[in-house]
């Protein structure tokens, strides 16, 4: 696409229910391409936050993934403690065979809590999940609090994914990709809110948990670091996604191409989106 290129408002867009965009169904080589990189890139960073897991603890990783957090919560909490793995799709997960790593298939937004015990751990957490609950992160979350012990912690990891911009306006790709983005409205489109993460410690209080502890990070990197091979993977990923369910009108397919070009294109520099940690208490 030329810079002159302009791209169309899209005034009849195929409106799709919000969900999770990211399936591994039809796309598993170039998903477990991207679900590596996550890995790598969120990992480190993770491990700090759940930094207060003792031996001992019986954890829950809700959306666990692939369960690279899993596995090393089970290591910290030791033959003692026990970790709960659980995700709509556990295909990953089941590969896994570790003495105190249990593994459920479960949605927290409809599946009985009672086979995972409420009211029984220490730690409930979750990583880059909510975010794909649009609408419904306040019941996701009251239902892992419902899963924790008095004194419990529940910790979570989500992003304002709509701030992820090239930073630098003379660059040639600047220009399309913010006019494709509309200041993260490109979400909204799509029945997202780009500024979720930053809502976390409100969502926690409303759902009565006590000493909040808050933390958000973000940074720039060239679009061909770890992180922006991962946005590109991801993007790419929903653009599959729409392509299957009818939604790809010609004018998302010219917006795709405006953001996924700087993300090959080394010279650029991309602000990645702010993570937010949050951490809070139930205490009854």
């Amino acid at each position: 696409m030329s810079q002159e290129q302009e791209i169309p408002h899209d005034n009849q867009v195929l409106f799709c229910e919000p969900g999770y965009r990211l399936a591994a169904h039809g796309r598993q080589a170039t998903e477990d391409e991207r679900l590596t990189l996550l890995e790598q890139i969120f990992d480190p960073i993770s491990r700090q936050q759940r930094a207060i897991i003792q031996p001992g603890w019986r954890c829950l990783e809700v959306g666990a993934g692939r369960g690279s957090m899993a596995v090393w919560m089970a290591r910290q909490v030791g033959a003692t403690g026990q970790v709960i793995a659980t995700d709509v799709d556990t295909t990953y997960l089941e590969r896994l065979t570790i003495p105190n790593l249990e593994v459920h298939r479960h949605n927290i937004l409809s599946d009985s809590l009672d086979h995972l015990s409420p009211g029984s751990f220490d730690l409930v957490c979750a990583r880059l999940l909510l975010f794909w609950l649009a609408g419904k992160q306040e019941q996701a979350l009251n239902r892992m609090v419902e899963c924790l012990k008095p004194g419990g912690w529940l910790i979570d990891e989500d992003g304002d994914w709509g701030m992820v911009t090239p930073v630098d306006p003379a660059h040639p790709h600047y220009g399309l990709y913010h006019r494709a983005w509309k200041n993260g409205d490109w979400w909204t489109m799509r029945g997202y809110d780009p500024a979720f993460g930053r809502k976390l410690p409100v969502l926690f209080e409303r759902c009565g948990l006590v000493n909040l502890r808050h933390k958000a990070s973000a940074s720039v990197v060239r679009s061909d670091s770890p992180w922006g091979r991962w946005w590109r993977q991801s993007l790419e990923g929903i653009r599959a996604s729409e392509q299957a369910d009818g939604s790809l009108t010609e004018e998302r397919a010219k917006e795709y191409n405006a953001l996924i070009t700087p993300l090959n294109d080394p010279s650029c520099w991309v602000m990645t989106a702010p993570i937010h940690a949050c951490w809070g208490q139930r205490i009854s």
